[in-house]
């Protein structure tokens, strides 16, 4: 019964068809009149001709392929098992591929066979073909960041700039113009990175850009020095600002002017934590750096966390005792003169 519907509708629809087309053959005869052109009505009925031959052609096999799947039962799908079988033997061919360092064909099979542009994308990479693979990055995978990366490695630095630029990574930016010896686009962008990491308060990071990327010292000391003042991360802060100092004489000075100016009794105990790690230094001036940590601890010793600290000052637990009553000998001393 049902093909029976089916058939009356493929009926109507070739009568609709044919009634449409029709009217068309009647305007374009109409027309070729009016305009007294033999060879356009020529032209515009075999179109006519041809677009209904095609369209015939095409709802034909349309009825001819539903009557078919409803009888086959799906038999024209491929199962599973095929499906899992022919995917294995488009990635073991993949892998042959790779193997025999013909990249772009493992690179096409990922692409067209296995639906797959991130992995065609870094079989690309992998084959250092970083042009080809920036395309597919950033065209099929969407991907600006692993593009540019790419268009980077493969020295294309215009587009990789751009790139970088729309994402707003600036410090990827002053890395290439650095590349490019353009100090002063590099300061530039530099200088952006160190601004945002400022209005957020991580004065380590822009210190490291400050120092690292942008040759300038005394600004990253200065940001290290007002993130110890304003309690951002300050152990972090203060010894980043000592790592300045590579030699023992220097370290030495700049331990004892720190201390003397910029230690109170609302950050003796993170001071304490920073004498701890540049205690364990190689330039490290050992002796001054104990006798600063005795003398504050002996001023906190009612905190256990500061009394906690003083194992890291001295060599081995034996001296322990030695050592804190040398200390305050030396400090009733200095009350006694």
């Amino acid at each position: 019964m049902s093909n029976q519907k089916e058939s009356k509708f493929h009926a109507k629809l070739i009568y609709f068809i044919v009634f449409v087309l029709f009217f068309k053959l009647v305007y374009v005869i109409i027309t070729s009149i009016i305009y007294g052109s033999l060879m356009d009505f020529i032209w515009a009925f075999i179109i006519l001709v041809v677009v209904f031959f095609v369209t015939s052609v095409l709802i034909n096999a349309l009825f001819d392929n539903s009557s078919k799947g409803s009888f086959g039962g799906g038999s024209s799908t491929v199962g599973e098992s095929q499906f899992q079988t022919l995917m294995n033997r488009y990635e073991k061919l993949c892998d042959d591929f790779i193997e025999k360092k013909q990249y772009k064909k493992a690179a096409y099979i990922q692409m067209k066979l296995l639906r797959n542009p991130y992995r065609a994308a870094n079989i690309l990479k992998e084959g250092h073909l970083y042009n080809e693979a920036a395309r597919v990055y950033l065209k099929r995978c969407h991907s600006k960041e692993d593009a540019a990366e790419c268009y980077e490695m493969a020295r294309s630095y215009t587009k990789s700039i751009k790139l970088y630029s729309e994402l707003e990574m600036n410090e990827k930016v002053g890395d290439i113009y650095t590349k490019l010896k353009d100090t002063k686009k590099a300061q530039h962008h530099y200088q952006i990175v160190v601004d945002d990491y400022k209005l957020n308060y991580q004065y380590v990071k822009a210190a490291l850009i400050c120092r690292k990327k942008m040759n300038d010292t005394n600004t990253a000391n200065e940001l290290l020095i007002k993130g110890w003042k304003d309690q951002k991360d300050p152990v972090n802060c203060a010894n980043n600002f000592f790592a300045n100092y590579n030699n023992q004489a220097s370290l030495q000075t700049v331990l004892a002017n720190f201390k003397k100016e910029m230690v109170n009794n609302r950050n003796e105990y993170n001071f304490l934590k920073v004498l701890k790690l540049e205690y364990n230094r190689d330039i490290a001036p050992k002796e001054d750096i104990q006798e600063m940590a005795y003398e504050l601890i002996s001023k906190n010793n009612n905190n256990s966390e500061v009394l906690s600290l003083l194992k890291h000052f001295v060599n081995d637990d034996s001296q322990l005792q030695t050592d804190m009553i040398r200390h305050r000998r030396s400090i009733v001393k200095k009350f006694t003169r």
